[in-house]
């Protein structure tokens, strides 16, 4: 399993999904949409989205280059060139699957965030649990702060 929680595959099914009229193209709003289910909406207003992307919509290949642009600005990975001062933009995206605020990510977290991303099918047949113990380090079921991190750095 690749060491995050979204992959390409993923993110194809989320384009297909946020496509509504199904012309290949994801609007702006539909992108906005997006970054608010994974909590990173008040990065971008739709109206800074259009000046950053320079258009109105993305086709699949711009979708990926955003998405994944967008993640390592936000997450502070670009590069893996990461200190503390990434630590802040770390802990953003790790609220996001800490849906209880306790300070760990649990597999009903995981297929919480998943269902608000869309995928509700998936996340009832994923294993999300096996997901979880992969990354969980201290065996103790839950991924913490530290074990996010590292996931996201990939050490």
């Amino acid at each position: 399993m690749d060491c995050s929680f979204i992959s390409i595959k993923d993110l194809q099914r989320m384009f297909k999904k946020i496509d509504k009229n199904q012309d290949g193209l994801v609007t702006l709003d539909e992108l906005h949409w997006i970054l608010e289910r994974l909590g990173w909406a008040e990065q971008h207003t739709p109206e800074e989205l259009e000046l950053i992307v320079g258009k109105k919509s993305l086709d699949l290949d711009e979708f990926l280059r955003f998405y994944y642009d967008t993640v390592s600005n936000i997450i502070g990975t670009k590069d893996n060139n990461v200190d503390d001062s990434d630590d802040e933009a770390i802990v953003k995206a790790f609220n996001v699957f800490d849906v209880n605020g306790d300070g760990y990510i649990s597999a009903e977290e995981l297929r919480d965030v998943l269902e608000r991303l869309g995928f509700e099918e998936e996340a009832k047949t994923w294993d999300c649990g096996r997901m979880i113990r992969f990354h969980d380090k201290n065996l103790d079921g839950l991924v913490d702060f530290e074990e996010f991190k590292n996931m996201i750095l990939h050490v």
